[in-house]
């Protein structure tokens, strides 16, 4: 008699289970735009350019001309990312199911917070690189004031997608200042949020090691392959593996709509 191959969880179950898990927590993928363009694209380098305006406004007299140094010029910086392919395993043995079957589910909780985790710090790695800044004062903290002075750097036609992301010990000032506004029942735009403050929703991450304000466009997720669930078994051992497999870079591509905070000691 031949021995059938055994299946505990067919990939499709395993997958369907990984991706409800992973996008109720990955909340940082909605402070990015998404792009699936890489999907259709040959290669594994992304070359991003973002772009820097300076120029001063003249007023001149009649037949008067701008002067050389007023003079707008766009500078385009390019960056070369390499795709990377993001992978985990998971290893389960048929006696670890027959003891307990929770393990499986446990373990894919496990790699999608460790895949959440890691979205997240590529995300902040990028917003490091932000070249606008605005400083704010260590002994008062992040206030409205300063939040007007860094969305005026910005520039903005419409501010209704800005958002502030600060980390824990900005949380305390920030709720003290006379223009915070708690977050009520039906005006939480993310996971996180606290409140707003001017109209900004206000969210706080342990990773924000450096708080920025920013728009979704700033920073854009780009997807080679999203969310790949594979499985390998060592039947002799009845070793069970469960791969899960995301091919993406994460990249600061608008530099004009976000704004990092730095204190001035």
């Amino acid at each position: 008699m031949a021995i059938q191959d055994h299946v505990l969880y067919e990939n499709f179950v395993l997958a369907d289970e990984y991706a409800s898990i992973l996008y109720t927590k990955l909340n940082v993928k909605n402070f990015m735009t998404l792009d699936n363009s890489l999907v259709e694209q040959a290669g594994m380098i992304k070359k991003i350019n973002t772009y820097t305006y300076a120029g001063k406004v003249e007023k001149l007299a009649r037949g008067a001309k701008n002067n050389d140094n007023a003079r707008g010029k766009v500078t385009v910086t390019t960056t070369p990312y390499n795709v990377a392919v993001n992978q985990q395993v998971f290893d389960y043995t048929d006696e670890d199911q027959m003891v307990d079957p929770n393990v499986v589910t446990v373990g894919l909780k496990g790699m999608a917070e460790v895949t959440v985790n890691d979205f997240t710090d590529a995300f902040f790695v990028e917003a490091g690189k932000a070249t606008l800044s605005q400083q704010y004062p260590s002994a008062t903290g992040i206030s409205y004031d300063i939040v007007v002075d860094a969305i005026a750097q910005m520039n903005l036609e419409d501010e209704a997608g800005l958002f502030l992301i600060i980390n824990p010990e900005q949380k305390a000032a920030i709720r003290k200042d006379p223009d915070f506004k708690g977050a009520r029942l039906g005006e939480i735009l993310f996971n996180g949020q606290i409140g707003s403050i001017g109209g900004v929703p206000v969210v706080v991450s342990k990773k924000a090691a450096t708080p920025v304000l920013a728009t979704k466009e700033a920073i854009t997720l780009f997807t080679k392959k999203d969310n790949e669930i594979e499985q390998d078994r060592n039947k002799e051992a009845r070793v069970n593996t469960v791969i899960a497999r995301t091919v993406y870079i994460c990249a600061l591509t608008d530099a004009t709509k976000i704004v990092k905070f730095t204190k001035n000691e």
